[in-house]
């Protein structure tokens, strides 16, 4: 292959991003651009990967009713998220280890995030400590935390997003143990990054990773080098390993961290209407309907059909977000349709991060925007508020 068609390949620079049209072309894009280790880590589920397959479904299966000749020359998709009113409708869920994919990882997408006035969650695992995401930009930030085995971690975790600014915390119970992740086992993924023979040749020919990798940061978690014993990758991956989840936890923790944080609490991870009741019986102020992006336990529901139970479950006591399988802006207004506040996701910012770092992260999210404007438009709706489930295509036959 010439050297100038190789280049194009791996850094496409503001033409190639302004060619990219959907988060599924990001994604493709990304697929070019990282190793297979590392695009398996980020796309890849649990098992067979069935629930990545239904998240995705379950929202393709969502019809639309819409009305024309209504007058939406002035559209609004605004909405307010525990009271504080946001642009656009959509949260960038927490996804760890952002440095796998660019040396600026989490402190790029805090920039882009802020400039667009939406919501970002920084996770337990980030690339970045949290302090230094929050220097980042001044943005919405909210923060997401493991039920570690340390009460002491916990606490201390608590209290450094209180201190850093964050507007919410996210409570993430669904992972008793880590779930099983074929991919990964299959290419030996693991932390820190070791590329072994079957995978050298592979990242070899993906020469900007390969230079990241090597300029950037080390690859580690952010925001653990003060608690894990011993500051380098491998002693805080094996900490991490051996100390992120305790299944012997219980809804009684979740009603400890309620005393601690005074702010918007939110429980990921639910997916039955038994746990959302419980979540809100303990202090939960949302519900984030999620399965991990299908990467904990691969044999569940798409998330866009059980979100209507939840909603009807919590009642109007706690907001409801959709997280999975979110890949265009008529996924977020489908959510709103659902009876959801908002709509999240994880992977729709991590594969333009691959691409193009804080440009193609901003790029998305006008993506997002732009199809959210034009979906209100074409279900007859001059604001996102005023989307309910009257909007949705319904197979039952008319009274």
């Amino acid at each position: 292959m010439e050297l100038r068609r190789l280049r194009q390949m791996v850094a496409p620079g503001a033409r190639g991003i302004e060619a990219l049209h959907t988060v599924d072309d990001f994604r493709h894009a990304a697929r070019k651009r990282l190793p297979r280790m590392i695009f398996d880590f980020i796309d890849g589920g649990a098992d067979g990967e069935l629930a990545v397959a239904a998240n995705r479904r379950a929202l393709d299966e969502v019809l639309f009713s819409p009305r024309f000749m209504v007058d939406v020359a002035d559209r609004d998709q605004t909405t307010r998220i525990f009271g504080t009113e946001v642009p656009l409708p959509l949260i960038l869920s927490p996804s760890g280890l952002a440095t796998l994919v660019h040396p600026e990882g989490e402190l790029a997408v805090a920039r882009a995030a802020a400039a667009a006035g939406v919501i970002f969650c920084v996770s337990t695992g980030s690339g970045h400590s949290l302090e230094a995401i929050a220097d980042a930009a001044d943005g919405h930030l909210w923060f997401q935390l493991y039920l570690w085995k340390s009460e002491e971690v916990v606490q201390s975790l608590i209290a450094r997003a209180k201190a850093a600014g964050c507007e919410a915390l996210i409570v993430t119970v669904d992972v008793p143990v880590v779930g099983k992740r074929e991919r990964d086992l299959r290419n030996g993924m693991s932390l820190p990054v070791r590329l072994r023979p079957r995978n050298a040749l592979n990242a070899a020919t993906r020469l900007r990773w390969v230079r990241n990798i090597v300029n950037g940061p080390e690859i580690t978690f952010g925001s653990l080098t003060d608690i894990a014993p011993g500051d380098d990758a491998t002693s805080i991956g094996e900490y991490t390993n051996r100390e992120l989840t305790d299944p012997s936890r219980t809804w009684s923790d979740l009603a400890m961290i309620r005393r601690r944080w005074d702010g918007p609490l939110i429980v990921k991870g639910v997916m039955s209407e038994a746990d959302a009741l419980h979540a809100v019986a303990n202090g939960a102020d949302g519900v984030m309907v999620s399965n991990h992006g299908g990467r904990q336990i691969s044999s569940v529901p798409g998330v866009a059909t059980v979100v209507p139970r939840i909603v009807d479950a919590v009642n109007g006591k706690a907001e409801v977000f959709l997280d999975g399988g979110v890949r265009r802006g008529e996924d977020i207004v489908k959510a709103r349709a659902l009876g959801a506040t908002a709509a999240c996701g994880g992977r729709l910012w991590f594969w333009p991060l691959a691409v193009g770092g804080e440009a193609a992260v901003s790029r998305v999210i006008d993506i997002l925007s732009d199809d959210v404007d034009r979906t209100l438009a074409l279900l007859g709706r001059r604001r996102f508020d005023d989307v309910t489930s009257d909007a949705l295509f319904s197979t039952a036959a008319p009274r």
